[in-house]
Formats: structure tokens, sequence, C-alpha cells
């Protein structure tokens, strides 16, 4: 079915263009739905694929208050993650679309991944589907006053790929909504990370989480990461956030985080882009085995010989 009308499907590449080509010509290898590109008029000087379903988002553009938006997201993205709860705020309060997909640009793509969440909204009646994250099983934040709190808090997903329905999401006033995007404490209850408190907003009004890298393993689990929703994407993490770093060393996060983000775009960078930043690469072979098995003509892995 063609659901272009009912989907709004993101990505996002402030000062970080440099993963669009590689994104996208992937995406174009396994999918047919339109892909809004939000980045800078200078970003998209960079970027070479084109397609009628790569509709390129320059806020800057739309007048006045576009340039004001544009200009607050760019400020903003100056200090992390700050920047990507202001431009997702402003999605959720000025898009009509009823189902939101966001894909990481750092995302590669090696087989079609979004039907399967689609439909599981549109035909299986979930609110919020994509690989688990999870709570109880997670691997840091063990100890202290929250933990236990932690623990009895179901998984949610990650938001690398995932689809998500706006019914059951307050969204004003905006910088509560932000706040919650951004992943900030609301209430007594603690979170782990990024969008958490919009998640559990989804789920405590009645909304169905689906699991697609483990769907039978109920709410407390772990991340299946041989599952074919995760091994039909080669998926990095915090590569943006490495960039952005790398170009700007002033961003503000924590120690830990930036070492982290700083080593994944340098992997990025050396095993997609081909160009070695000279500083520290994250070690991760799994990872680095799926890259030398990509063709890059057709956006697939081959077989192990």
């Amino acid at each position: 079915m063609n659901y272009n009308k009912e989907v709004f499907i993101w990505t996002e590449a402030f000062n970080c263009a440099e993963l669009l080509d590689p994104m996208l010509n992937s995406y174009l290898a396994h999918h047919d739905f339109k892909i809004h590109v939000y980045a800078t008029e200078n970003d998209f000087k960079t970027v070479k694929t084109n397609s009628p379903i790569i509709i390129k988002e320059i806020l800057s553009s739309a007048g006045i208050k576009g340039k004001i938006v544009e200009k607050i997201l760019l400020y903003k993205f100056k200090r992390g993650h700050s920047g990507t709860a202001h431009l997702w705020s402003y999605l959720l309060t000025t898009r009509k679309e009823k189902i939101f997909i966001h894909l990481d640009a750092d995302n590669i793509f090696v087989n079609e991944t979004l039907n399967e969440m689609i439909n599981s909204i549109v035909l299986e009646g979930y609110s919020l589907v994509g690989s688990r994250r999870p709570y109880r099983f997670r691997a840091y934040r063990k100890n202290g006053s929250d933990s236990k709190k932690l623990n009895s808090r179901p998984d949610v997903v990650n938001t690398d790929c995932f689809a998500f329905t706006t019914d059951r999401i307050r969204k004003f006033p905006k910088f509560w909504l932000r706040r919650k995007i951004r992943g900030r404490r609301i209430s007594f209850k603690p979170v782990v990370d990024f969008f958490d408190p919009v998640a559990f907003e989804i789920f405590d009004k009645g909304g169905k989480i689906k699991y697609m890298d483990s769907p039978n393993n109920g709410f407390f689990s772990t991340t299946n990461s041989m599952s074919a929703f995760l091994q039909n994407r080669i998926s990095f993490a915090a590569v943006g956030s490495g960039i952005n770093l790398y170009k700007n060393s002033k961003v503000k996060t924590s120690e830990g985080y930036a070492r982290f983000s700083l080593a994944s775009y340098s992997l990025y960078s050396k095993e997609i882009l081909n160009t070695d930043l000279g500083i520290e690469s994250l070690e991760d072979q799994e990872l680095i085995s799926k890259i030398k098995r990509l063709d890059r003509s057709t956006w697939r892995l081959r077989e192990v010989e």
C-alpha cells in the first residue's frame, strides 16, 4: 500500500552532510517512500544524491519564521542533543501526518526496513515500534537511588530507526515537549535516554510498544542484534555527535560520550568515507566485518565465503 500521505519519514544532517550520500543511496536502493532531509543550504552543496522521493528541507528558505527556526537550531546543535530536540518539537507541532518515522543519517540500509514498521502501526495497532532499548537489563546505572526505579520501568525503543504515532503525545507547551524529547526527567521516575519520556507518555496513555528485534520477549529483555530488523542495516551510533564534536570542541556532553562518539565517527570516516581522521577508532569487529561485506553497487551484504 502507498502510505506516503499518512507517514512522515525524516532524517537530519545539520553540519554533518557527509553522512547523507551513503545513507540516501542505500535508502533509495531498498525503499520508495518519500524521505524529508533537514539540513542547511550550505550542507546540501556537498550532497550528490538526488531523487524525486528525497525532499530537501531547508528551513531558511521558508520565509522569516524558517530563518529564525534555523538560526535557533544551529545555535542549539552546538549544545549537542538540544538541537535535535528543538527540531523534533518543531516537526511535531507543524507536521500534519499522524505517523512519524525517524532515521539516523548514519544508517546504511542493506535491505528493506520500513514496511514492517508501518504495517505494525497501521495494521496491528501499535503506537511505538523500533529496536529494544533495555531498562531492567541495561549495562549502566546499576547502582544508586534510581536503579530500582529504572528496573521497574518497561523497555522502550532506540531512536536511530523507529516509528510512532503522534496522537498520544502532549505537544504544548513547547518547552516541555522539548524537555521530554531531549530525555530529561519530568517526574520522580528516572529515564535512560533521548525521547524516553515521550515513549513512556505514549505507553501510559494506552499506546502499545512493539520491539521489532524481539517482539515475543515481553517488556523486560535484551536487544537481539541478530534479528532481521537490525541485520537489515549497518547501524553506527553517535556518528553525528562525533562529527559535531570534531568540528566544534565546545559542544557540551559527558567525557565518556565524547570519547565514544568521536571513536564512532572515526570508524565511519575510515570505513565508509575512506578518510582516516588520525584519531582512535571504535573497535567493533562485528560492525567492521559487516562493512567489509558491503556491496556499494547494490547496497547489500555479500555472502560470507
